[in-house]
């Protein structure tokens, strides 16, 4: 494990007992809520990319939309069977991305 991959672990397992004792102590649970400086809403939805050999490997994408309806971000999935690997799409391939699936799905929020 990277000295990253320790230092976000170890973060996390800090914000987990932070959210467990909010759980037991609705103060704490007050205090946490009105502390979070925002949120965002991002939807994803997932392509599933026609594949020749399904049996061998599948792909795909996970198109981000931000809470305008717009696609935001976007990665590419490979999947095998016997692994997953996912990567972002580079910022300069992205409006070919928003340039062909843009149009494919609404998005409405109340």
């Amino acid at each position: 494990m990277s000295k990253d991959e320790q230092r976000i672990l170890k973060e996390l397992n800090s914000r987990m007992k932070e959210f467990r004792a909010a759980l037991q102590d609705e103060q704490k649970k007050q205090d946490l809520q009105d502390n979070i400086p925002g949120s965002q809403v991002l939807i994803r939805f997932e392509i599933f990319l026609p594949s020749q050999n399904p049996e061998e490997f599948v792909d795909g994408l996970f198109l981000y939309l931000n809470d305008e309806g717009e696609i935001s971000n976007a990665e590419y999935y490979f999947r095998d069977m016997s692994d997953v690997e996912v990567i972002n799409i580079p910022e300069e391939d992205l409006p070919v991305i928003k340039d062909l699936f843009g149009d494919a799905f609404t998005l409405e929020v109340e």
